[in-house]
């Protein structure tokens, strides 16, 4: 039980146990049904379908109780179930007198469902007073039938064996769930800081990975940059940056906002894409587009928005490392998921060479694409160009589900 919730475990116990009580009830009254008309088969001058018709009600009182559920359908259960007994009973001491062990054996199974019916709370102290009650109605019952008849007062020994085995099953439940509700509060807390602890992994890769993007980028760009002025756009991009990292607005996980007061997702998720393609225009490389862009907006905001950025690092890798001025992006959509790639005809370059400090290609983009459940496959080599392929699938099941921390969270991460 320790996969529900606290505080529904003994319900569910109590709802559980009681409802295979019930079904062994039931089981019990048709073995009884069935082993008289088998007999009244065997020798028909014996009249024992009255005993056979005497099972009926309580069948019908059974499907009323699981109906109704409450101490009152139970009470009825025990009123009429110990009539019912005591026809059963009567029939069963005149016609079956002879065979003493089958009369005691028949007796019991229509006294077991008296004990099993009196399961009708969550309660320990409740569920063994009702069988008690259910076993001593129908010890009463057979016993005033046997003294009327004067034969022998039958022991009931099936009766006996199943009212220690549902006080013993039920104490074992309580005791059960008792030891479930101690332990499950820590697995729960467990539970809570392991999530937490995925989400600030995720938000310090994600922070490691948007540094590099940026202010390591905008230092190559200063290092590379000639004497005087700086560039305009190079100066707009870095407070652009800057105003990001110093706020939170990269914690963000809903995607690209809307310009000019566009609400269509498709045209922000188009003009998003655009606007980084023109960003890596503006530094000087020639990018060729494509495909078909608008599958990217059928991508979930927090995937939509680890694409754009994968894309971004792969151009400027391009830039700053290929040897060439030219690179080509292609989108394309298969149904399942949206795949985007970089492919250039640069320089090239051996991944497993690359240096353990090189974060571009492994956090930026292989870890940031992996954590919005996608895939990155690289195909390059010195003096053969590169070739980078992002494949992030539409609404994974696999795909991680985002976990939204309290404040405190954000705030010790961050």
């Amino acid at each position: 039980m320790l996969g529900i919730p606290t505080h529904l475990a003994p319900r569910v116990n109590a709802w559980s146990t009681v409802r295979a009580f019930h079904a062994a009830a039931i089981g019990s009254l048709v073995a009884a049904a069935l082993l008289l008309l088998l007999y009244r088969v065997d020798a028909p001058t014996d009249h024992v379908l009255g005993a056979v018709l005497a099972v009926v009600p309580m069948l019908v009182m059974i499907g009323v109780h699981v109906h109704v559920g409450t101490w009152r359908s139970a009470a009825a259960f025990l009123v009429v179930g110990g009539i019912c007994a005591y026809w059963f009973a009567t029939v069963v001491q005149r016609e079956l007198a002879g065979v003493p062990w089958v009369t005691s054996y028949l007796l019991s199974l229509v006294v077991v469902p008296l004990v099993l019916i009196g399961g009708t709370g969550s309660g320990t102290l409740r569920v063994v007073l009702w069988s008690v009650s259910g076993f001593v109605v129908g010890r009463v019952v057979t016993s005033v039938v046997a003294a009327q008849a004067g034969g022998p007062d039958h022991p009931l020994v099936l009766a006996w064996v199943t009212l220690g085995f549902v006080i013993g099953l039920v104490v074992a439940v309580n005791r059960s769930t008792r030891r479930s509700e101690r332990i499950q509060p820590e697995l729960l807390r467990s539970a809570r800081e392991e999530h937490v602890t995925a989400y600030r992994a995720g938000i310090e890769a994600e922070a490691a990975a948007i540094l590099h993007d940026t202010v390591l980028n905008h230092l190559n760009a200063i290092a590379l940059a000639p004497a005087g002025p700086m560039d305009e756009h190079l100066v707009q991009t870095m407070e652009a940056d800057v105003a990001m990292l110093t706020g939170r607005a990269w914690l963000a996980a809903d995607g690209p906002a809307a310009d000019d007061g566009a609400d269509d997702t498709t045209t922000v998720a188009v003009a998003a894409f655009d606007r980084m393609l023109d960003e890596q225009r503006s530094t000087g490389l020639q990018i060729t587009v494509t495909g078909d862009p608008v599958s990217v907006a059928r991508l979930d905001p927090q995937a939509m928005t680890a694409v754009l950025r994968a894309v971004a690092q792969c151009l400027t890798n391009v830039r700053k490392h290929a040897g060439t001025d030219a690179a080509e992006v292609s989108v394309f959509d298969d149904g399942l998921a949206c795949t985007v790639m970089v492919v250039d005809d640069g320089r090239g370059f051996d991944e497993q060479a690359t240096g353990a400090d090189r974060m571009g290609l492994r956090n930026s983009v292989r870890e940031r694409i992996g954590r919005v459940g996608g895939d990155v496959q690289v195909w390059s080599s010195p003096g053969s160009g590169t070739s980078v392929m992002m494949s992030v699938p539409y609404a994974s099941a696999n795909a991680p589900v985002p976990i939204r921390p309290h404040d405190d969270d954000v705030e010790r991460a961050s």
